[in-house]
């Protein structure tokens, strides 16, 4: 697993060859670009690993978890739960 910000998807989002998704990230929602992951774009409720506004890797539940608890362990502005 990369090191980077979980997020899950909301909703696809037009334009940019369909490369575009609407991510929930902590609460916030951001456009994510989809285009380096492999397969079919992610479904509504899906969770994905975001570097440099690109998703890069799809993860489940506990992969989020994980990489929410990578970037406390190093202080990457998450707030403790």
């Amino acid at each position: 697993m990369c090191l980077g910000i979980p997020g899950q998807v909301v909703e696809m989002v037009s334009g940019y060859g369909d490369q575009l998704a609407l991510v929930e990230v902590e609460g916030a929602r951001r456009r994510v670009n989809i285009g380096l992951l492999e397969g079919d774009p992610p479904a509504p409720g899906e969770w994905v690993v975001i570097h440099m506004g690109f998703a890069v890797e799809r993860v489940d539940v506990a992969g989020a978890e994980q990489a929410r608890e990578g970037l406390r362990l190093m202080g990457g502005g998450l707030d403790d739960p």
